[in-house]
């Protein structure tokens, strides 16, 4: 018996077809599946759900897993008085829910759910714009709180409950601040045969943590709005018009598979780009199908030689409404006219600037297709322009990756939730002459302390030394040296002197955003963006649509014969290219065919055995364009080792890890600046 939860009812949400595919997960590949532990800690879920749990101690688990058997609990526990109950299993037809928290009082009843999300104090308005609309990032939370209250009224009403259902949202609070240090101590990860929870240290109460950092919502008119609403539930091939009668159709097409019958495929659109039941060259995966070639083969007749056809989506940052969705799926459909009416400044977010570093998207996106087109598998590389950029720089050149952390629930007395914080760098030299260097890295390893205030003593110390000019790769480190500098300014454990020290030292390298609490001018060593530079006069068939170092540095390597003869030796870790965690390490390999030059970051020597053990490939494939980013791997194993109970031994090694990807990052971003300098004639 399968039933419509509030995770299949999300993702009927997006497309009722992905609800055919998600009934049969041993049959379609998922590519959003992943290890929900991993996803938990990498956003604080299990941390934030423990905590909300506390204000709860009248608690009671319903800690039974499948269906059957915590219904009978939950039903045994409400029979029994039980007025809390955590993950109370409810049903109702062929509708089941987990409520995080279940909350029976006189007056109402409670469904409460928690999310790890920050919200900005408590006022519901924020999930609504003007007119009583539904704000868009907000509502598949409003949907999901919906959707559990909807459940809960039809159950209650059939036990006789008089009482009405309500629905909240319990979230962290970034107005709010920890009162006390050592909050996420109390937190403990844990093994638990193969799998991994976090449990609440015994004996702590609410008191031990200080003051809350959660807040609780009350969503009435915010699901009032999304029941209100009348056009985002009324699509092409949809058989209702409203959120409720979205509701009864997709507990009709579950109770259809249930029968035996396959639930309708809808018409495919510009939704299809991101679809997660798709799988690499729509190929089969461990004996699963892809979803996505099965809807596309059904409602457009697509056979081999339309997958093997290069496709629109794959275009660099393309839009999804036009020219898909005027159902021109294949780049051999589009036309430069197509990229000239969006002729749009690519820009940072928000007020993050790129001055004179702004490009124009749809150039980039046009060399792509063009090449594609013409059947051109050579590189672009644009010698002129990336000559006069390479001109500007003052050497040596210095090139610095953060890894960094904004964790759900604060560390320290003064923090507030997501309040950013700078655990690692590494920072790498390339002389005018061609020398490279591994020049410095840091890694607090936390465990209590704030490792921003080192972190950012450290990296003054080492790029203060010289006025060569700074790269960062995307703007991550800018955010982040922003963050450091507010820290500074509330927090500084320094001397007045030191303290305008590193301040202007960050201003220096950094340009204000929109939260910095103060402005000021562009300092003389403001951070090259170094993916901006990529952008601007570098494309590889390797990389297709994307620019993120992770597939740029495979398609340097693999258009430089310079690279595959300097990298191509053991010479990686010895005299004559230092390092700080490798030995005579050989980063060019090649594949089967003994032409292709292996992905660098597959070479990267395996954590060990600790439970995150495949992070780094694991969470990056989950969050790939996530706010996570990049970072996401290293985050999550530094977070690991705040939480887990571990040995030093377990605990070096994944700190010795994390080194190893972290330096990587930073060489990798020397390596495509030697193969730039190389093809223009700039190396020393």
């Amino acid at each position: 018996m399968r039933y419509l939860t509030k995770s299949r009812f999300k993702v009927a949400l997006e497309c009722p077809t992905k609800l055919r595919y998600e009934l049969d997960p041993g049959q379609y590949h998922n590519d959003s599946d992943g290890n929900p532990f991993l996803e938990a800690l990498a956003k604080g879920g299990f941390q934030v759900g423990e905590l909300a749990k506390l204000h709860y101690p009248e608690g009671v688990e319903c800690g039974a897993s499948g269906y059957e058997v915590p219904l009978e609990e939950t039903q045994s526990l409400i029979d029994g008085g039980q007025k809390v109950i955590f993950e109370a299993a409810i049903r109702s037809g062929h509708k089941f829910v987990r409520i995080d928290i279940l909350e029976i009082l006189p007056e109402e009843i409670r469904v409460i759910e928690v999310k790890s999300k920050s919200v900005d104090g408590p006022d519901e308005r924020q999930f609504l714009r003007k007119g009583g609309l539904v704000v868009e990032k907000w509502r598949p939370y409003i949907e999901d709180v919906a959707f559990q209250v909807h459940v809960a009224q039809d159950f209650f009403r059939r036990e006789g409950y008089a009482q009405p259902v309500k629905g909240y949202l319990f979230c962290p609070d970034k107005r709010k601040k920890a009162s006390k240090s050592g909050m996420h101590e109390r937190f403990l990860i844990q093994q638990d045969g193969e799998r991994s929870r976090c449990v609440v240290r015994p004996g702590v109460t609410l008191q031990d943590i200080g003051d809350s950092v959660m807040t609780m919502i009350s969503m009435g008119q915010a699901m009032d709005a999304v029941k209100a609403d009348e056009q985002s539930y009324f699509r092409p091939g949809w058989e209702c018009a409203t959120f409720e009668g979205a509701i009864g159709w997709m507990e009709q097409l579950v109770m259809l598979h249930n029968r035996g019958a396959a639930i309708p495929q809808l018409p495919v659109g510009p939704h299809c780009k991101k679809c997660a039941f798709q799988t690499p060259g729509e190929l089969p995966v461990e004996g699963r199908s892809s979803g996505r070639r099965e809807c596309f083969s059904h409602c457009l007749g697509w056979g081999d030689a339309e997958w093997e056809r290069p496709k629109a989506w794959d275009v660099w940052n393309i839009s999804s409404k036009k020219p898909i969705g005027d159902g021109r799926w294949f780049m051999d459909e589009l036309t430069e006219a197509d990229f000239e009416r969006r002729n749009q400044p690519l820009v940072a977010p928000d007020s993050f600037s790129l001055d004179a570093e702004k490009i124009k998207q749809n150039q980039r996106q046009w060399i792509q297709v063009s090449r594609v087109q013409e059947g051109n598998d050579r590189p672009y590389l644009d010698r002129e322009g990336l000559s006069r950029e390479l001109t500007s720089y003052s050497w040596p050149c210095h090139f610095i990756d953060f890894e960094t952390t904004a964790p759900a629930i604060p560390f320290h007395a003064g923090y507030g939730p997501y309040q950013g914080l700078c655990f690692q760098y590494s920072h790498h030299i390339l002389h005018e002459d061609g020398r490279v260097e591994h020049a410095g890295e840091f890694l607090g390893l936390g465990q209590g302390e704030d490792p921003t205030f080192a972190f950012i003593e450290a990296l003054h110390d080492e790029l203060s030394r010289d006025e060569g000019s700074v790269f960062m790769y995307s703007i991550h480190e800018n955010t982040y040296l922003n963050y450091v500098q507010k820290l500074l300014m509330e927090a500084s454990p320094f001397s007045a002197d030191r303290t305008a020290e590193l301040i202007r030292f960050i201003q220096d390298l950094a340009v204000p955003t929109g939260n910095s609490a103060i402005q000021w001018s562009r300092g003389k060593r403001k951070m090259v963006d170094m993916c901006v530079t990529v952008q601007n006069f570098f494309w590889h068939p390797r990389m297709a649509g994307s620019n993120s170092i992770k597939d740029v540095l495979p398609a340097v390597l693999n258009a430089s014969a310079h690279l595959k003869e300097k990298y191509g030796k053991p010479v990686y870790g010895t005299d004559e290219l230092n390092s700080r965690n490798f030995r005579n390490w050989q980063w060019v390999e090649y594949g089967e065919d003994g032409q292709t030059v292996l992905d660098p970051y597959k070479l990267l020597p395996p954590l060990g055995t600790t439970d995150v053990g495949a992070v780094f490939d694991e969470v990056e494939r989950l969050y790939p364009q996530d706010e996570i980013g990049n970072g996401g791997a290293a985050m999550t194993a530094w977070s690991f080792m705040q939480f887990a109970e571990m040995g030093e031994s377990e605990r070096k090694t994944l700190a010795d890890g994390l080194k190893r990807y972290c330096e990587l990052d930073t060489l990798a971003m020397v390596m495509i600046m030697e193969y730039f300098r190389h093809e223009t004639k700039h190396n020393g």
